[in-house]
């Protein structure tokens, strides 16, 4: 978390820390290692997979970590809301030009990252109501999976999670 918001080096790589920055409070490692040991879905899934901190699920696009705007997620919840822009390309979320079909194609990444295709599409923004409601309602299936393990405020904000067009 330090790291992210206040190394150099770390912030060239990883551009999306740009402008984060941590709480007084979560500053104090006493205070921070208490605060985790007090959240719901701190430790691991069960599996050995352990959770991990978010910022920005309870309050979209949010740059500061603290105990009012973080959670602990199960990473196959916290990888799907990673914006990838440098990777995305030219074209809205979800979204990619098949020269094969001359159409656009419309993906949604579930179960561990695999990709799931739901179609191809006339127009761009076709493909992105396709992709916005998989991802929505996909979302949605995770937080009942986890429901019991995860923080009342994360369940929460995944049922009422809205895919925008400038993600």
């Amino acid at each position: 978390m330090l790291t992210r918001c206040y190394s150099g080096s770390f912030k060239k790589k990883r551009t999306t820390y740009e402008g984060c920055e941590v709480s007084d409070n979560f500053k104090s490692y006493e205070y921070f290692y208490e605060w985790c040991n007090e959240q719901i879905g701190f430790g691991n899934d069960g599996d050995g997979n352990p959770f991990q901190l978010d910022k920005d699920l309870l309050i979209k696009g949010n740059k500061v970590y603290s105990e009012n705007t973080c959670v602990f997620l199960p990473q196959e919840i916290n990888t799907l809301l990673v914006k990838n822009t440098a990777s995305r390309g030219d074209h809205l979320i979800g979204v990619s030009w098949s020269k094969t079909n001359k159409a656009f194609m419309a993906q949604v990444n579930k179960n561990k990252g695999k990709q799931e295709h739901l179609g191809y599409f006339n127009t761009e923004i076709e493909a992105f109501n396709a992709y916005k409601q998989a991802k929505e309602n996909y979302l949605k299936e995770l937080a009942n999976k986890w429901k019991s393990q995860i923080d009342e405020r994360a369940y929460n904000a995944l049922m009422n999670y809205e895919v925008n067009i400038d993600d």
